[in-house]
């Protein structure tokens, strides 16, 4: 796709599911960092609108990967709860893009919010919940 906005990239961080609904694209960094994907057929439902599972699966990489970076180096975590608010659909060729913030990163459990938009308009706001599941220890090499 040559239509990514500017300042985006491929993100080199992938799996085998992002791999089927991807490529994921990323830009920024830290409180910047953001998250986009450009619309396409497969991700459309019968009514030719993105599909629901798009946007939550979207939310969740973003609010987990916004979450695990706060803290360097990163946090291990796996997603606990996702909280989720359809508030407009998109259609295909719409660029989903995900600007969130971290609200809070305790001992166990990391709390991130956010906004997805399509073509710049709001279509889900989002809220996760991450369990920690390893820190760095002070004073010892991993």
């Amino acid at each position: 796709m040559t239509d990514i906005p500017a300042g985006f990239s491929q993100s080199k961080r992938s799996s085998g599911y992002l791999d089927l609904i991807g490529p994921i694209f990323e830009a920024g960094e830290g409180a910047d960092y953001r998250l986009g994907l450009r619309v396409d057929a497969r991700h459309v439902n019968s009514r030719g609108t993105c599909h629901g599972a798009l946007f939550s699966a979207l939310a969740d990489v973003y609010l987990g990967r916004l979450a695990a970076m706060s803290t360097t180096p990163p946090l291990a975590l796996v997603t606990a709860h996702l909280g989720l608010d359809y508030i407009a659909s998109a259609s295909i060729g719409a660029w989903l893009e995900a600007v969130g913030q971290v609200d809070r990163v305790g001992r166990t459990l990391a709390h991130s919010s956010g906004r997805i938009f399509a073509d710049g308009k709001i279509a889900l706001r989002c809220t996760g919940v991450f369990q920690v599941t390893s820190r760095p220890v002070p004073g010892r090499n991993a």
